[in-house]
């Protein structure tokens, strides 16, 4: 093979190992969503209420699932052991509320979903603590 085909080659292999390695952050960036569903109790259905974290954005949403007269109450945090922050809907099914937030790419983020009738937690709908990762990486 001649010198200038063994650097067109050499050339194309190093433009080829740029493109995969450029492309390699943008993965950081993935676009994930983190759900938390109400849980059933007394006269509330399953899933009822959500809470849901898009990784794209650290956007954060309440969303009213069911028509019970009982808006959502999310809950969420940074870390295990973070401030605990919460975000009311009361606007009915088939509604969220929302809330954009700037969290670090690094940060781990737990949410909750519990419905809120007449001011009042209803904690046997609360669900448990779901995880999830700002970057949308686990």
């Amino acid at each position: 093979m001649s010198n200038l085909g063994r650097r067109l080659l050499t050339t194309a292999g190093a433009g080829a190992a740029a493109i995969v390695l450029a492309a390699t952050p943008a993965l950081a960036d993935a676009d994930t969503s983190y759900y938390a569903d109400t849980v059933a109790s007394g006269s509330y259905l399953s899933q009822a209420g959500t809470m849901r974290f898009d990784s794209l954005g650290d956007k954060f949403n309440a969303c009213d699932n069911w028509s019970d007269g009982a808006g959502v109450i999310g809950y969420w945090k940074v870390g295990s052991g973070g401030t605990v922050h919460s975000l009311y809907n009361g606007g009915g099914i088939g509604t969220c509320a929302t809330s954009n937030q700037d969290l670090a790419e690094s940060a781990t983020v737990y949410i909750k979903a519990c419905l809120r009738d007449d001011g009042d937690v209803k904690e046997g709908t609360c669900s448990a603590w779901e995880k999830g990762y700002a970057d949308g990486i686990p």
